[in-house]
């Protein structure tokens, strides 16, 4: 199952590091998870970020225990545990393993191998419709709250070669946030949108997937020295 799933997501469409095996089971579960969710949440009265990435961690651990996978899922990972102001992703997943689990060479026990940010597509036309990928300005003061953004920037999944921003489309279709998402790395390319890092072709998503409830994405995402490769999860919701 999971060398099928390998095939599927380096088929070409993309060029980065290979693919390690807990990579792409963390991968798996998710996407399965979301089919439940778009069932069970599909025109929710939840409009709220957190709320919704609330009721999906609950369903994702539920099915990774009953599935046995070797890993959990932990809400608002603080990326830096020293740290009293550190930044939170969304998501972490860690090993359940006392060795730990391994990706490419580097071992990791005790702490996240994989960040998952979560960001909602709707209101299009607010300002803060451009936050899966940027952040926004207010009272003159830019804050750097972009999905995308915060992983280039090191912010989210630094040092990691793989993380995932999981996309809840409460408003169009995948169609529609795939080609204004694109544009908009585009402009951000061209600079005719503001953000304090640099944007590349690579940014820009490759489409794995379109079905009915589900999307899924892929970018090699450049940081300042490397690039971190990123699965865009999107579930249907409207």
């Amino acid at each position: 199952m999971l060398a099928d799933n390998y095939q599927a997501i380096t088929s070409g469409k993309i060029k980065g590091p290979e693919i390690d095996a807990p990579i792409i089971a963390v991968v798996s579960c998710v996407e399965r998870v979301l089919i439940t969710f778009s069932e069970q949440y599909t025109d929710s009265n939840i409009k709220i970020e957190k709320g919704l990435t609330q009721k999906l961690i609950h369903l994702i651990a539920l099915h990774a225990l009953k599935k046995h996978y070797p890993f959990y899922f932990q809400k608002e990972y603080m990326e830096d545990p020293e740290r009293g102001d550190s930044p939170q992703v969304d998501i972490g997943v860690i090993s359940t393993s006392k060795e730990g689990i391994i990706i490419g060479v580097k071992p990791y026990e005790g702490e996240s191998f994989f960040s998952i940010e979560a960001k909602r597509l709707a209101e299009l036309g607010s300002k803060r419709s451009k936050e899966y990928l940027v952040g926004r300005t207010e009272k003159n003061k830019y804050i750097s709250c972009g999905g995308v953004e915060r992983f280039k920037q090191g912010i989210h999944g630094r040092g990691l070669p793989f993380g995932a921003i999981i996309g809840f489309v409460q408003e169009y279709d995948f169609d529609d946030w795939y080609g204004l998402l694109n544009s908009w790395i585009e402009d951000l390319i061209q600079k005719n949108i503001y953000s304090p890092v640099t944007w590349h072709v690579k940014d820009k998503l490759k489409k794995d997937y379109i079905r009915s409830s589900t999307a899924k994405f892929i970018s090699l995402t450049s940081r300042k020295n490397d690039c971190i490769t990123l699965f865009h999860l999107w579930v249907r919701l409207n």
